[in-house]
């Protein structure tokens, strides 16, 4: 029986770990921390945004970025001092930028998003995870000035992509989520994707973890890699700091350090951490919760309801590997929360968090072999992991197992990032 190790227990990783399982091989999972998700997978918004996983190199990108420069109010802020680091990772992502390209991109990354949703429906279908999926749509507010010109434009490319597509006016928004009341005055239009779905990630990989270890899989909590050890230029086992793991292949599911661990072997991945906000307050204090997710593309926050919680979400920051959970940057996502539901009770305790999304220069993930033979990388998924990790997981698990050709995917480490 193959032997594989994983290394990350993110939600990419221990979706990984269980597609390999099924698929018949003996799998070990490398993690640092002492549970499943508690990097990037622990908070983030919640969205199963598989009919609009659009990309952030989008045509107007870069004029924001240039717009709100160093404005720790700015829902995108790129630092200064990062400028330096992101070299020519920046110079791609801006690239990708082109309109043309963009397009392409979104076309890709949806039509994966929502072969991913019907994976991880079979999932769920196997009885194999007991997690909580919701399903009944996203909501997306269209506002400002002309919000109904951008509002059909946006919903048409959605469309052209195979998306379900409602439009509402402002009345139709409110009777179908009454907790928009306060800002119904300026809701131009809203669109209701009517088959996306959303649920807590940091939940969902624990509950993957444990499928996972019921299934025969091995979890090396606290355990950090030194090194992945080759023989005769192959793969041949991964260095612990107290131990030595023999292995047939390695799947790298790292995020955002994904990078640092396969640098050595001479494999480059073109990616960089970009920093993403959320905050996360109880039900019974907001004394609200919305029906459904809610994606405001005025105020550049998305809002998710958790069971008795709701998530906020949002700024991209650019700011390095510095983990630094700014103040001001919480006090963004409280105000714009606060213009989005006029009626809010702000709690005392939001529970402010931050994670680094390890994001591709070109918007797609990397799932794909490498140079180096039996070594293999699932990462680089940006701010759509949750989104995209069932599919992401059967790919790699095809590739370990040989049953694709990786040169027949989009998200092949050889592809151009231009």
């Amino acid at each position: 029986m193959k032997h594989v190790i994983v290394i990350g227990a993110g939600i990419i990783g221990t979706t990984t770990a269980l597609a390999l399982a099924g698929a018949g091989c003996r799998v070990t999972v490398i993690d640092s921390r002492r549970e499943a998700g508690l990097e990037t997978s622990f908070a983030n918004g919640g969205l199963l945004a598989a009919n609009s996983a659009l990309p952030w190199s989008s045509p107007g990108t870069p004029m924001q970025l240039l717009k709100w420069l160093g404005r720790e109010d700015a829902p995108l802020l790129l630092r200064p001092r990062a400028i330096p680091g992101l070299g020519m990772w920046g110079v791609r992502f801006l690239a990708n930028c082109r309109a043309a390209k963009y397009y392409k991109t979104a076309a890709t990354l949806t039509a994966f998003g929502q072969q991913s949703l019907a994976a991880m429906e079979r999932l769920l279908g196997q009885k194999r995870i007991d997690a909580g999926i919701q399903r009944g749509g996203l909501l997306e507010l269209i506002r400002g000035k002309d919000a109904e010109r951008r509002a059909e434009s946006f919903a048409r490319m959605l469309e052209r992509m195979g998306a379900k597509v409602r439009r509402l006016d402002a009345a139709q928004s409110v009777a179908l989520e009454p907790s928009l009341g306060g800002i119904a005055h300026s809701i131009g239009t809203a669109l209701l994707l009517e088959s996306d779905a959303w649920g807590d990630a940091h939940a969902f990989s624990v509950a993957t973890a444990a499928a996972a270890e019921h299934e025969g899989v091995t979890f090396r909590w606290g355990s950090a890699v030194s090194g992945i050890d080759l023989q005769r230029g192959s793969v041949a086992g991964v260095r612990l700091a107290d131990d030595y793991l023999s292995a047939d292949s390695v799947v790298i599911c790292a995020g955002a350090m994904s990078p640092s661990l396969v640098g050595p072997l001479g494999v480059r991945l073109p990616m960089a951490p970009v920093k993403g906000y959320s905050l996360t307050l109880r039900a019974d204090e907001l004394g609200f919760l919305p029906q459904r997710p809610i994606v405001d593309d005025y105020e550049h926050i998305g809002v998710t309801p958790l069971k008795d919680m709701l998530r906020v979400a949002g700024t991209v920051e650019f700011d390095g590997f510095d983990k630094t959970l700014r103040p001001g940057r919480v006090e963004n996502l409280k105000r714009a929360l606060t213009r989005l539901f006029p009626q809010i009770r702000m709690p005392a305790e939001v529970r402010p968090w931050c994670g680094l999304r390890p994001m591709a220069a070109d918007g797609l993930p990397i799932i794909s072999p490498t140079a180096v033979p039996r070594l293999f990388v699932n990462t680089g998924h940006g701010a759509l992991g949750w989104t995209l990790a069932c599919g992401s997981a059967d790919l790699i698990t095809s590739m370990v197992t040989s049953r694709s050709d990786a040169r027949d995917t989009p998200f092949s480490l050889t592809r151009s990032f231009w």
